[in-house]
């Protein structure tokens, strides 16, 4: 059997951390419009979106394909790929700091 070398190991570690603070961020960020008191049409009668350029869209969504192809690549390769561990790192911290950004400002639009 290969012996790991000591970036691979940290890469691997760094990888699965990634993903999995990304799921968690992701559903206890969810959790608030999922639970409460109040019903969606309540909830949502006072928050309006205005999105002034759809193309300011392309940018998270982009990101989020590339955070699930890298998810995918990386998993079937079974983190044996370096760069691609620190591909997925690099995305996720990048789209959880854009889905933190996000949250915040629709939590003060919706629950506040």
């Amino acid at each position: 059997m290969e012996k790991e070398t000591r970036a691979l190991k940290i890469s691997k570690i760094a990888a699965k951390s990634a993903i999995r603070l990304f799921v968690i961020i992701v559903f206890v960020g969810a959790l608030p419009f999922i639970t409460g008191e109040q019903p969606w049409s309540k909830r949502l009668e006072n928050a309006h979106f205005v999105i002034p350029n759809k193309m300011t869209l392309i940018a998270p969504a982009l990101l989020f394909a590339g955070l699930l192809t890298l998810i995918v690549l990386v998993i079937k390769k079974k983190y044996t790929v370096i760069d691609f561990n620190w591909l997925l790192v690099l995305n996720a911290v990048i789209l959880l700091v854009y889905i933190t950004i996000i949250y915040i400002r629709l939590y003060s639009l919706i629950f506040v």
